[in-house]
Parts: C-alpha cells; sequence; structure tokens
C-alpha cells in the first residue's frame, strides 16, 4: 500500500529528475565506464585535432590556481566553477591548436589516459517524454494530486504547507540526513574523484528536487534531469557501483514494478497490506511510524531482490542497506514540522485512487449493502460513513452503507459518498463516490410458481382419472370447446371487462389488436383450471402476444410491465401466502357450515355467488396483486368480471359437466374421512369432510366396493362384521347422491379393517398358526449354513411347542379337544426336532 506517500512522492520525484542512466537520449551504452563530472548539455563540437582536455575531478587546473585555502575543486561563490565551460566562452583549459596542452600535475597518481572528450548528446525532449509516459510514473504522479485535489482544500493545503517547508530546507539540513548513504558511496569512488565536489552536487540534486513545484507537465523537474552537472554525478555514482548501468525504466520497474512478476516498491506494499485484517489496516491508517515500517520493509524486500531488479544491483554493489534508506526517511520525518497533516491528506488521496466498492444485493435487488477495500482488504466499518449526495428521493441511504428502495417503487438512482471518520473527533475525508442505481428483479410481476402449481393439481388429475370416464370426457370436451372460441366471433365475450378499459386507454393504442390478444390470453389461461400440463402453461406464460396485452393494459393503469405471471397469480395465487381467486374460494368454503356446504355442492348458482364474492375480495387487494392493481385503475368492477365469465360459460356446452367432474375429483383427492369405532372393534361409524367442514351424510351413500363377504356397508356409513369373525377387509366408498347431473360420483374411497375384539380364538386356529410357524422354521432350516444356527432353530421349535400348549390349555374349548390339540402339537414337534438334530448329526 502506497500509503507512505510522502515518502514515496520523494522517491519519484527523483525518478523523474533523472534521465535515463545509460544510454537513450542522455548516453551512450559505455557511459557508465567513464569517470564524467565535468559534462555541459550541448556542447559545441571541438575543432577537428586535438580536442579539449578535460580535467578529472581531484586534480589541479593547469591554468587556474585556486587559494591555498580552498579546496581544488570547490570554487568561491561568486565565480563559476572552474571545471564548468560556459558554452559560449573558450575553455581556459584547451590551448591553442599551434600548442602543446599544459599537462595537469598530480602529486599524489598518475592520471588514467582519456581517450575522448565526455560530452552529453543533445537532449531529445520527445523520446525521454515517451519514455516517461510509458513509465506510468507520470500518470501516477499526476492521478495522485488530481485525487488531492478534488478533496478537502484543507488538505490540499497541509501539502502545500510541507512542500514549503521541504523547500525551505537548505543544502546544510540534508548533509545529515544523506551521511548514511554517501558513506557507503564514497568510499566506492575511484581514486582521484573530489568526493566533496561529488556530495556537493548530491546536495543540490537533492535540493532542487525537493524545491521543485508541481506542474502537470512537471516542468521544473525536466530542467533537474538535463542539468549536466547533476547527469555527471549520477553517472559517477553508477562507476561506483560497479558500472551498474540503470535506466528510466529499470527505476520505474523498481518503485511501480513491470506489471508482471517484478512487483517493485509499490507491488510489494499492495502485498504486505493486502494480507492485513481490518483492525490491522486501521492500526495502519492511523499511525505515520507504521505507514514508514512497512514501506520500509517493502523497500528491504526489493533492495534484497537483485536478481530482478537492476536499481537493487546499484544499491547492493555500493553496499546500501533499506536501513540507510529507513535513516534517512526517518531523519526527514524528525526534521520536519508539517509532515503529518500533508502524509495523512496525501494518504486520503491515494486511497480515493485505489479504494474498491464491495455490494451486496438482496435477492428483489431493493437492497445494496456496500462496503470499500484497499487492495483486498476491507476498510473497518466503523472507520467509514455513507452518505447520499444527489438522486431520486425514493433512493435512501443509511450511514452504514445501506441503500434501499420501498416496495411500490421499481427503480431509483442516486449518488452516493464514503468518508473515513477520524474515530478521535469525527472528522471526516470524502474517499469514495458512486453513481448506482437499484432496480427491483421482480418489478414486473412474480414470478407464477408453475411447478408448485402442477404439485397442488397432479392429485385432483389422478382422481379424476381413476373416476367416472364420463367425467375425463367432459373436462376434455371443455378444453377443445375453449380452444376452438375463435376470436373473429367471440371477442364479445370479454366486452364487459373490455368496456371499462377501452375508454382509457391511450389514443395511439391499436384497440382492435389489444382486444383481440386480451381474448386470445383469457382462454388459454381459462383452460390451465382444468388438466393443467406444465408445458402449457410455459407456452401461456411466455406468449409474445398475451405479454404484450398485459404490458399495454398495466401502462394505461400506471402499473409498470403487467404480465401473464400476474394474471395466473389473480387466479391460482403464487403458492405462499396469496391464494389468489381459487384461494379465496376455499376460504369461503372452509367457513361454512355443513348444510351450507350441501346448498353450494348442489347448486350452479350458490358456486358462481361464492365466486363472484373471491373475485371482488382478491380484486380489492391492490397492493398485493398487480392485476388488481390495473383492473381497479381502469374501472373494472368484480361483476364485470363475473359477467364476462358467465358470457363465456353461456358458449360452452360442455361448461357445467365438467365443473362437476372437476369438483367430484377435488373433493375425491382432498376429502377427510371421519370414523367412530365402536368398542369391541366391530362396528365403523364413517363420515367425511371437505375443507375441514363435514360433507352433510344426506347427499352420500356409502357402498362396499369389494372385500371380505362377512363385511357389511350400510348407506350411511356403518361398517360391521359378525360377532364370529375375527377380522375381516373392504375398499369402501362414498358417492354423490343429491342431484341427477351428480348421482353417483365418488367422493371418497378407501379400504379399511374390522377386527373383533371380542373374538375368542379356536383351539384349530391356535394349532394352525403353529403349523404356519413350523414351516417357516423348516425352510430356515434347509437355508441353514452353520451348526449354530441350526440349534437356535431347535430351541425355537422347542419354545414355540411351549407356548402353543400353554394357548391350548387357556382357550375356552372341551378337554378333549384340548388334549386332541396337544398331542398333535407334539407330534408335530417332534418332528421337527428331530429333522434338526439329524441335521446337525449328518456331515
Amino acid at each position: 500500500m502506497k500509503l507512505g506517500n510522502k515518502v514515496t512522492l520523494s522517491a519519484l520525484a527523483a525518478v523523474l529528475a533523472v534521465t535515463s542512466l545509460g544510454g537513450g537520449a542522455l548516453g551512450d551504452k559505455g557511459f557508465a565506464g567513464k569517470v564524467g563530472w565535468l559534462q555541459t548539455a550541448n556542447a559545441e563540437e571541438p575543432p577537428i585535432g586535438e580536442p579539449p582536455v578535460i580535467e578529472l575531478p581531484g586534480t589541479e587546473p593547469p591554468i587556474v590556481e585556486p587559494p591555498e585555502t580552498e579546496p581544488p575543486v570547490v570554487e568561491p561563490p561568486e565565480t563559476e566553477p572552474p571545471i564548468v565551460v560556459p558554452p559560449e566562452t573558450e575553455p581556459p583549459v584547451v590551448e591553442p591548436p599551434e600548442t602543446e596542452p599544459p599537462e595537469a600535475e598530480s602529486p599524489e597518481a598518475e592520471l588514467p589516459e582519456i581517450e575522448s572528450p565526455i560530452v552529453v548528446q543533445p537532449y531529445d525532449d520527445q523520446a525521454e517524454w515517451a519514455r516517461l509516459l510509458a513509465s506510468g510514473i507520470l500518470d501516477r504522479v499526476n492521478e495522485l494530486f488530481e485525487a488531492l485535489a478534488a478533496g478537502d482544500p484543507s488538505d490540499f493545503q497541509d501539502v502545500l504547507n510541507l512542500r514549503s517547508e521541504i523547500a525551505s530546507l537548505g543544502e546544510s539540513d540534508y548533509e545529515p540526513l544523506i551521511a548514511p548513504i554517501w558513506s557507503k558511496i564514497a568510499g566506492k569512488l575511484s581514486e582521484g574523484v573530489d568526493g566533496e565536489a561529488a556530495k556537493a552536487n548530491l546536495l543540490k540534486w537533492v535540493k532542487a528536487i525537493a524545491s521543485a513545484r508541481y506542474d502537470p507537465e512537471l516542468s521544473e523537474f525536466k530542467a533537474i534531469r538535463r542539468d549536466p552537472e547533476f547527469i555527471a554525478m549520477i553517472r559517477l555514482i553508477e562507476t561506483a557501483g560497479g558500472g551498474v548501468n540503470v535506466t528510466l525504466q529499470d527505476t520505474a520497474e523498481f518503485l511501480l514494478g513491470d506489471g508482471g512478476a517484478r512487483k517493485g516498491i509499490e507491488g510489494t506494499l499492495v502485498d504486505l497490506t493486502s494480507g492485513l485484517s481490518t483492525m490491522e489496516l486501521a492500526q495502519l491508517l492511523a499511525s505515520q511510524e507504521k505507514l514508514t515500517e512497512v514501506l520500509i520493509q517493502a523497500t528491504d524486500i526489493v533492495v534484497r531482490d537483485t536478481d530482478n531488479y537492476k536499481v537493487s544491483q546499484l544499491l547492493n554493489n555500493l553496499g546500501i542497506t533499506s536501513g540507510d534508506i529507513g535513516n534517512v526517511v526517518r531523519g526527514l520525518q524528525r526534521k520536519l514540522q508539517k509532515d503529518e497533516p500533508a502524509v495523512r491528506a496525501l494518504l486520503i488521496a491515494y486511497i480515493r485512487t485505489v479504494a474498491e466498492a464491495n455490494v451486496q444485493i438482496s435477492e428483489d435487488g431493493r437492497e445494496h449493502r456496500y462496503s470499500l477495500a484497499v487492495h483486498g482488504t476491507e476498510i473497518p466499518s466503523f472507520l467509514l460513513r455513507w452518505d447520499k449526495l444527489s438522486g431520486d428521493p425514493e433512493a435512501n441511504v443509511t450511514p452504514e452503507g445501506v441503500v434501499t428502495i420501498p416496495g411500490d417503487v421499481e427503480s431509483a438512482s442516486a449518488v452516493i459518498q464514503a468518508s473515513l471518520v477520524n474515530p478521535l473527533n469525527g472528522a471526516t475525508k470524502t474517499i469514495f463516490k458512486l453513481q448506482i442505481t437499484l432496480t427491483a428483479k421482480q418489478a414486473e410481476g412474480e414470478q407464477f410458481p408453475i411447478e408448485a402449481f402442477i404439485a397442488r393439481m397432479s392429485p385432483i388429475r389422478d382422481a379424476l382419472l381413476a373416476g367416472d370416464p364420463s367425467d375425463v370426457r367432459a373436462v376434455r370436451h371443455l378444453r377443445d370447446e375453449l380452444a376452438g372460441l375463435d376470436a373473429a366471433s367471440n371477442l364479445k365475450l370479454i366486452d364487459p371487462v373490455w368496456r371499462r378499459i377501452a375508454p382509457r386507454l391511450p389514443a395511439d393504442i391499436d384497440q382492435a389488436a389489444l382486444r383481440q390478444r386480451l381474448f386470445e390470453a383469457v382462454r388459454a389461461a381459462g383452460a390451465i383450471h382444468y388438466d393443467p400440463q406444465a408445458s402449457e402453461l410455459q407456452t401461456v406464460l411466455s406468449d409474445s402476444n398475451y405479454r404484450a396485452a398485459m404490458l399495454t393494459i398495466g401502462e394505461a393503469a400506471g402499473i409498470k410491465r403487467l404480465t401473464m405471471d400476474d394474471y395466473l397469480i389473480f387466479w391460482f395465487g403464487d403458492g405462499e401466502g396469496r391464494g389468489g381467486v381459487e384461494g379465496e374460494i376455499r376460504n369461503i368454503i372452509s367457513g361454512m357450515k355443513p348444510s351450507e356446504l350441501a346448498r353450494l355442492l348442489g347448486s350452479s348458482n350458490r358456486q358462481e355467488t361464492v365466486r363472484n364474492q373471491a373475485i371482488a375480495a382478491v380484486l380489492s387487494r391492490t397492493e398485493a396483486y398487480p392485476l388488481s392493481a390495473a383492473l381497479t385503475g381502469l374501472g373494472v368492477r368484480s361483476d364485470d368480471i363475473g359477467s364476462a365469465i358467465a358470457s363465456f360459460r353461456s358458449k360452452l356446452r360442455y361448461d357445467e359437466l365438467a365443473a362437476v367432474a372437476w369438483t367430484a375429483a377435488t373433493i375425491l383427492a382432498e376429502a377427510v374421512p371421519t370414523v367412530d369405532v365402536a368398542p369391541n372393534g366391530r362396528q365403523h361409524q364413517y363420515g367425511l369432510t371437505f375443507l375441514g367442514v363435514e360433507i352433510p351424510p344426506s347427499i352420500l351413500k356409502w357402498t362396499k366396493v369389494s372385500g371380505s363377504k362377512d363385511v357389511n356397508v350400510s348407506a350411511s356409513g356403518k361398517v360391521t362384521i359378525p360377532k364370529k369373525i375375527a377380522e375381516a377387509t373392504a375398499v369402501i366408498q362414498a358417492v354423490w347422491t343429491n342431484s341427477s347431473i351428480r348421482s353417483g360420483k365418488v367422493l371418497f374411497r378407501q379400504e379399511v379393517t374390522l377386527v373383533n375384539g371380542d373374538y375368542v380364538r379356536k383351539v384349530d386356529d391356535i394349532v394352525k398358526e403353529m403349523k404356519e410357524k413350523l414351516g417357516d422354521i423348516d425352510r430356515r432350516l434347509k437355508g441353514a449354513e452353520g451348526d449354530e444356527e441350526k440349534v437356535q432353530l431347535l430351541l425355537e421349535t422347542i419354545q414355540l411347542n411351549k407356548d402353543t400348549v400353554n394357548e391350548i390349555r387357556a382357550a375356552e374349548a372341551p378337554k378333549r379337544e384340548k388334549d386332541k390339540a396337544i398331542g398333535e402339537t407334539q407330534k408335530l414337534t417332534l418332528k421337527m426336532t428331530t429333522r434338526i438334530v439329524q441335521s446337525l448329526l449328518d456331515l
């Protein structure tokens, strides 16, 4: 995390101040191997002949004698440095072509031979700028400053104050700061190099960078990069570092990485901070010391990687460690007074550039929960506050980042922002803004539950198929009739509803086309009530013409995206809290008395009344049913819907027959029997309920369908068996009897068993039961594989004989009959035990 940005920016600025170190626009490939201090930007070509001699640092110039008290390479402040030759004047060290140049005196060592003058190549600003753009440094710095300028003006002023404080530092202030690093560099300088002069230029370079003012083009940094003295100083350091040639790209990779395996200091910081917990991140954000520690830790990792970074190679060759860099950083921090507010401001600006929002969206799309993360680590919620800057009034934003829209709103947009909160004083700094839109996923209507509906209808369908074949035919004929109603001649069937809708439609609506589509949708949905299939339901729901009709009607009523799902939910419910018209009919029936249920089942008119009552109830719930809201908005009443249904029924020959068949199948599938069992079990009195209401016995007739001849079933539902029978089983049923059209319709069918509690077992029955058990033992003997199993069978046989004899003795029978039965059991037992023993003896 680049959270030590006060430090990192200085490093970035240094990169911008240094040109391509080795090759490119500022020198040839072999420059790192040449000791060069006296260089002039855009120096004029010397005459063809004797080249000018460039004196090395550390030697006395042959012409200009320095004062005895001054170091030979340090010029008085008022004069030009003797080692720098202005481009407009004759260099003092260059003799006329006719004479030999004087030899330089060196009391300590013989100077190395210099084959040619070191001349700075003309500065290719366009090429250098292209390299700068490619490195991404300029974009990164500009992005950071743009984020800073977009925030609190006081933050920007804090950074300006720090820049002014840094600019006010003199070279003498920097000298102790760079001492840990310079001591390493000085020890590596070539013999004869004027270390004091090099150090002085390094201090000038640092001072120049610190004093440079920021602008989007980084103009002053460009000027620093062109300065020949600074260029020569960098070359000198490269030479001291073993000739490692460091380019601008190498330096950019050291700081920012290459987007691949080389992560640089920035990428390493990201890795270090991405593994932090939310609390560790909070502590890091609150402590400049911790920021510095993490920055130096990342720097140490990169500095040690000499295989991938040339800058690391150079530092390693010079003996400079991350500890040395850390000492410089901490020394600068101790010297500055205005760094903490500025670092905090830059930190806020940096977070503004990298913060990413995470959002959890509710299933219905009406709620978004936002959080922020920096490099994958979530910022603790107690450090954030969310607000709405602008947007639709329906979008509500809580300080915790929860954005919601009401249930009656389909969509709303807003601009939200997140601010960092100082937990000590409550001060906030904006770090994130986002334009969002919440859209309810089911704003156009609920999904009709096809599977649940089919599951609910399947038992009724099975009951229909198991019943009277004429009922099945009636339902199929009705479906065929509905499908055969052509729109051209039957549009008037929907007129009771259409007359309400048509006047409220927009003028540009093709009413004839809409009327036909509405008729076709009503006709298709009407058949769903009888024997629905999943594929048929899906076809109705997805038909483009039906959907277009619903959409148009909904828009005319101010309801957006009304669908066929809404239409079916109106009639059949959603399988959960809304039952639709069908569910409302059930609710009405469940509250009836038995006599009222009897009259309802026997009267088509009463059934129509209940249906219209249910339609009125659902139509009034405009908040729960989109179709109710649309129809009510268009002036449609429950009577209008009832009239349209009556119009359809009048055209259908099989409507009443199919309705009776479907009602009978529904009761058959859902009726629950009641039974009153006599104490001795020989008599059961049956009744029947539907939706919790008793079906009056007067409209039911009970009969036996099949089973034991000993079972007797009366028409009133009384089922009995004789006293002499121990138990008997039969299938009984109840049929509908109150009118000719409904006569014989089976409403209930079930197998029942009656057990005579007064029955006393006969001796013969006891013996018979023993024989059955011995037969089972014999079968097990044949399959037995070991002696242990056979011994177990022997013991069971002996115990069976004992139990049987005891039961015979307890039976109510003459003694002679009992003795005979006991004798028979003993013979049977002896026979079985003999077989078992023989099996044990056989090998």
